[in-house]
């Protein structure tokens, strides 16, 4: 947020966030309201939530729908994401000679062992996303510092999300959940009240929740077969009905499942895709009818910021602040994707809640500050 004002001169900030499911093909460890309001002390001025079919993509569907919702609100003119490098890829469009990706490796975007790593990935496929919609939108980074995207262990005062996840439910399993002491030197002291009042209530996530719910999926669709779900080819829903007899945990099962040619985080993608209810047809839908933005969700915003007044003057896509209004501004097949954003958030809320019970997300208003 400091770069982007304070480096970038940025006039306004948006930002396009994962909602309760997220690209690692996992629950998030907070839920979105959470981290909405943390974005938004952070100095956002307004919080964008990316459709569950994206924020549970490859790389490429990921970048392709956050672009696609900041091409769309019609003010934006820059994107700024960090990167391992700390520099940007050469970013020629492509001539059939390799994607962006593969140039990348040709400069100093190259990463260790010949590959990118996670976020010069997702940097990369930003800038393909920008190619690939013709966007007159500048690609911005800023190096990510210290620690690697998968170091278990916090170095020089910084820890890794990765690493903060797994102090975060080691303590909340150890120590009542509203101490987790463990992370307060890796995040910001406003955030960590804040996150100390949710654990109050609520347990971090982790897809091993989850497990009971998709084994009964699975189970039930085994005669069909699941190659209807998106990242779900017909080998791999062979491979998952032959698997099932082994199926214990979330987790356990994708590594029964991995193998060289498919990857963790692959497998878990689609794992979840089966338990959202994620189809194909569902991701087809909203590339090639909606060019990846069926509507601009709006989770919260600054009161103070002029911004959100701005967007409805300029965004060219149904600007949804308030859910009981979507039936009647959005068409069916738009409406239909939509309710499978609500389902899954709503299965979020209901296994986070340490009581039981749930909010629907048609009584969850926006979250404004101050």
């Amino acid at each position: 947020m400091r770069a982007a004002r304070d480096i970038y001169d940025a006039d306004h900030v948006i930002v396009v966030m994962s909602g309760d499911h997220v690209q690692r093909g996992e629950p998030a460890i907070i839920d979105k309201y959470a981290r909405t309001w943390m974005a938004l002390v952070s100095g956002a001025d307004i919080v964008l939530e990316l459709p569950v079919a994206f924020s549970t993509g490859s790389a490429q569907y990921f970048a392709r729908g956050a672009v696609s919702a900041l091409l769309h609100t019609g003010v934006v003119n820059g994107i700024l994401f960090g990167s391992e490098s700390g520099d940007l890829p050469v970013t020629e469009t492509d001539q059939g000679d390799g994607s962006a990706v593969d140039k990348a490796h040709t400069g100093n975007f190259t990463p260790m062992e010949d590959r990118l790593s996670p976020n010069d990935l997702l940097a990369a496929e930003y800038i393909k996303a920008i190619q690939y919609f013709g966007a007159d939108i500048t690609p911005l980074t800023i190096p990510r510092k210290a620690v690697s995207h998968t170091d278990d262990l916090p170095k020089d005062g910084f820890a890794s999300a990765s690493a903060i996840r797994r102090m975060l439910i080691k303590e909340s399993a150890v120590v009542p959940c509203d101490r987790a002491e463990s992370i307060k030197d890796f995040i910001p002291s406003y955030a960590f009240d804040m996150l100390r009042a949710y654990l109050a209530e609520k347990d971090p996530l982790s897809p091993d929740r989850f497990s009971d719910m998709l084994f009964s999926v699975l189970i039930r669709e085994r005669s069909e077969g699941y190659a209807d779900y998106f990242d779900i080819f017909p080998d791999l829903s062979d491979k998952i009905s032959g698997k099932l007899e082994a199926y214990k945990i979330f987790t356990a099962f994708i590594d029964t499942l991995k193998s060289k040619d498919i990857s963790y985080s692959h497998l878990s993608r689609a794992l979840l895709h089966i338990l959202l209810d994620i189809k194909t047809a569902d991701v087809d839908m909203l590339r090639n009818k909606y060019d990846y933005c069926p509507w601009l969700r709006i989770l919260g915003l600054n009161r103070e910021s002029t911004l959100p007044a701005i967007l409805r003057a300029t965004a060219d896509r149904s600007i949804i602040s308030r859910l009981a209004d979507a039936r009647n501004i959005l068409e069916p097949d738009a409406l239909a994707l939509l309710e499978k954003d609500i389902s899954a958030s709503d299965l979020y809320c209901h296994t986070a809640n340490k009581n039981g019970g749930f909010v629907s997300e048609y009584r969850r208003g926006m979250i404004v500050i101050p």
